[in-house]
């Protein structure tokens, strides 16, 4: 994952967090407004419930708010993380591919080493049958 799908996510958590957190505040409101004509109280309380409602609805925006940024702050740890990763395993990469080209220079010296020793003996062998 790179850096520009990391941000593509945390743009879109971000925006369901924001409309979870509205959909809360607007369930609180429409909740709280009826409440003085089904008690048989007064009518002068629904103002204070409503003010009530609003602050627990911004209380709930605000903790979705400080959500988002705790998951920006996990996700970008998550990448430098990430990155670090992808880095060790290219070093390590790298190393085995440089000890596999050790390794198999090695074994075509070896190789042309024999081939050499073959064709010295087939000489040899020529030599031998022919008069």
């Amino acid at each position: 994952m790179n850096e520009k799908d990391a941000n593509l996510k945390l743009r879109r958590i971000g925006a369901v967090l924001a409309a979870v957190a509205a959909i809360g505040g607007g369930a609180l409101l429409g909740g709280c407004g009826g409440g003085g004509s089904s008690t048989g109280g007064s009518t002068g309380g629904g103002s204070t419930t409503g003010n009530n409602a609003q602050k627990e609805a911004e209380a709930g925006v605000e903790s979705a708010e400080k959500g988002i940024e705790e998951g920006k702050g996990t996700a970008e740890k998550g990448i430098e993380e990430g990155k670090e990763q992808a880095e060790k395993g290219l070093e390590e990469a790298k190393k085995k591919l440089e000890e596999s080209k050790g390794t198999s220079k090695k074994s075509i010296e070896e190789a042309k080493e024999k081939a050499e020793e073959a064709i010295e003996e087939a000489k040899k062998k020529a030599e031998e049958l022919l008069p």
